[in-house]
């Protein structure tokens, strides 16, 4: 080919290329473009319909629409449904301004993924649309080589799976989570304002350590529901009789933890060194005001809170042991602390009694 004809073809080809690259033809890729806002992809999604539902009864749905950014931690409706949540038309029933302050708990105004969480941290503190912190933590382990990476993210306790987080929205990221996110000001007002509880209250009101649950300090409840005491024949009438000065401290303050966890602190830390309920657990406390005896918790796969007196640890057997309450009794959070429901008592009035 001559030369002639090889500047020609070059001529013509940048000719071609420039044509193509004028700005009025280029077509610009925006990313956002692909992707639905908050409030839309909630509409869509078949795993939402309920959050969907509580959003429009509390106005939410415009402002989750607009530019954000926003990080939603979205509730399942299986998340709802742990709770009686069933249908739409539940949410008409509800005050619509502690409903709105609820779902506004689920919202950061601001775009958080999971890589933004330190990996293997707890208590990273991101403040909601509620004026309120919402608690997070990162679970990263590789297990083996072949092993798949676990990547989950927690929230106030509630688990996003690694298959259902970062899911980008044109206005900001979503992730699903397990549970409903419960918050209260107080662990008194969390304790108060469930029946379930109503015998332990009346057993703390009346050692005089009820007034403490309102106090602004961090404080970890494991708090054992009514059917804990009936199953032990404990009536209230007993416990509005009882002398606490005839009774170890134990008897109550092993339920109260100068602590703040919750129970997803266990799973990012994992199981500790050590063998047996005793080798590495999780936690362990002198009781206050009782200190020959430790509240702990084990750091095995049931996690089962227990106590033990202090010459029995190198034993390893547990005085008593119990279980937590299904999760959604669990990880409710409030400004000084958080409560966990458990399902038995630790001490029984025989075991504490002053002889």
């Amino acid at each position: 080919m001559s030369l002639k004809k090889v500047m020609f073809y070059l001529f013509a080809f940048f000719l071609l290329f420039f044509n193509a690259c004028k700005h009025d033809e280029l077509v610009v890729y925006k990313e956002s473009d692909n992707y639905s806002n908050a409030a839309d992809f909630v509409k869509n999604n078949y795993n939402f319909t309920l959050l969907y539902a509580a959003l429009k009864q509390a106005n939410l749905l415009e402002l989750l629409s607009k530019e954000g950014p926003y990080t939603l931690f979205a509730p399942s409706n299986k998340a709802f449904n742990d709770l009686g949540i069933v249908r739409a038309s539940d949410f008409a029933a509800m005050n619509q301004d502690s409903l709105r302050r609820m779902l506004q708990y689920h919202i950061l105004p601001r775009i958080l993924y999971r890589n933004d969480v330190p990996a293997n941290t707890i208590d990273n503190k991101y403040v909601n649309l509620a004026g309120k912190e919402l608690f997070v933590g990162y679970k990263y382990e590789k297990a083996c080589a072949t092993c798949n990476i676990r990547g989950d993210l927690y929230v106030n306790g509630a688990l996003a799976p690694k298959t259902t987080q970062n899911i980008v929205l044109s206005n900001g990221v979503l992730h699903l989570i397990d549970k409903v996110l419960k918050y209260q000001p107080s662990v008194q007002d969390i304790l108060s304002g469930r029946k379930e509880y109503s015998l332990f209250v009346t057993l703390l009101k009346r050692t005089g350590d009820w007034d403490r649950l309102a106090r602004p300090e961090y404080i970890t409840v494991f708090a054992p529901d009514n059917q804990a005491f009936e199953k032990e024949g404990i009536t209230k009438q007993q416990l509005e009789s009882l002398d606490p000065a005839a009774y170890y401290k134990r008897l109550w303050r092993v339920y109260l933890l100068y602590n703040h966890f919750f129970i997803s602190d266990m799973i990012i830390y994992g199981k500790q060194a050590g063998s047996g309920y005793y080798g590495g657990p999780f936690y362990r406390a002198p009781i206050v005001g009782d200190e020959d005896y430790l509240f702990a918790i084990a750091s095995n796969l049931e996690m089962e809170p227990f106590i033990v007196e202090k010459r029995l640890i190198d034993r390893g057997i547990p005085l008593r042991k119990t279980n937590l309450q299904p999760g959604y009794r669990t990880d409710y959070k409030a400004d000084n602390g958080v409560v966990h429901g458990i399902t038995g008592l630790l001490v029984l009035p025989a075991e504490a009694k002053i002889n």
